[in-house]
């Protein structure tokens, strides 16, 4: 089969590999349409050290399933399948707790095993999602990022007429700010670097949208909301800029939310968020039930993801995907590849 290994920094090759071979629990899925994630273009940057090279990346990913296991149960050569790429291990105190997104024995497809930006890729049977008619494999695809938002806005959570400011508008914060629409903000305002971005966050439903190029935020935040602050913030960049002015934006009580996962450390006004009682919380991944609620959002109309997908291209301009991505002379969101 044909396959994109990446070899480190800006190496990444398309080349023969054998195709995967499946154990009795999973299911061979055809790969039909697989989109690069934000932390796998922070390894080719060299921004994130997450991933050993050589490996074949790629974690979002959506197909039809052409051979079964003999002990794979609920699916059948010809279904057309979202996969959550978690495997998590289900006896260790997180997962039962219902914290599987932490599961001290976690295991993700593209980073631990041989992951997506291939023709075929092995799959545990019970990770597969069956995609309704109405669903296409590149919208499959983007269930993985909606379901990292759902778990993010679940954990914060947000209440009816909450006020909320999304930090990044990429692929994460975009979705993120429909989720918070979805889960009763009353107003969302949305900061990026990138015109483009909050062009397409305004459409998205947006209630206001703010370049730090041209102001400042955090004062921004505080004129609109009469000095207040906003209730909520979630944070999608993962910067030491951005997480402080996640923390800046809300005023006291307020919640916070990062999602972001760029820098591993920085320096953030403690102080602040203790006379501000502000609560901070890490959001990782998802849960199986955020990964259900995710499909059904895109299924029923009430998650825009087609505005999302900016690029589609086949696997063998892989390099040209990441490339995009890099420049930002394009309107880039998402690049979806199709193996």
């Amino acid at each position: 089969m044909k396959a994109a290994v990446w070899y480190g920094g800006k190496d990444i090759r398309v080349e023969e590999r054998p195709k995967s071979a499946i154990r009795d629990y999973e299911v061979l899925v055809e790969v039909k349409a697989v989109g690069i994630c934000g932390s796998e273009f922070h390894a080719y940057e060299g921004i994130s050290r997450r991933r050993t090279p050589p490996l074949i990346m790629g974690h979002e990913f959506a197909g039809e399933v052409v051979e079964v296991g003999e002990a794979a149960e609920g699916l059948q050569e010809g279904d057309r399948v979202a996969v959550d790429p978690l495997t998590r291990c289900g006896v260790c105190e997180p997962c039962m707790r219902g914290r599987g997104n932490v599961c001290r024995n976690v295991r993700l497809i593209g980073l631990h095993t041989s992951g997506a930006f291939a023709e075929y890729v092995a799959a545990p049977a019970r990770n597969c999602y069956k995609l309704p008619n109405n669903v296409s494999f590149e919208e499959g695809s983007t269930v993985e990022p909606v379901a990292v938002a759902v778990h993010a806005v679940n954990r914060t959570p947000i209440k009816l007429g909450d006020t909320v400011v999304v930090l990044g508008a990429g692929i994460i914060g975009l979705t993120l700010l429909q989720a918070a629409k979805l889960a009763g903000a009353g107003k969302v305002f949305i900061t990026d670097l990138l015109d483009y971005r909050l062009n397409l966050a305004k459409r998205m439903g947006a209630d206001v949208t703010i370049n730090p190029k041209a102001e400042d935020p955090v004062s921004r935040v505080m004129e609109l909301t009469a000095t207040n602050g906003a209730d909520v913030s979630l944070e999608a960049v993962g910067s030491q800029t951005t997480v402080q002015q996640a923390m800046a934006v809300v005023g006291i009580g307020g919640r916070v939310t990062v999602v972001g996962m760029l820098a591993k450390t920085m320096a953030l006004d403690v102080l602040d968020a203790v006379v501000k009682e502000i609560d901070i919380k890490g959001s990782y991944g998802y849960v199986p039930d955020d990964f259900r609620a995710a499909l059904d959002m895109i299924s029923t109309g009430r998650a825009d993801v087609k505005s999302l997908i900016t690029n589609v291209l086949p696997l063998s301009d892989v390099a040209k995907g990441f490339q995009l991505l890099h420049d930002k002379t394009e309107e880039v969101v998402k690049v979806v590849l199709k193996p």
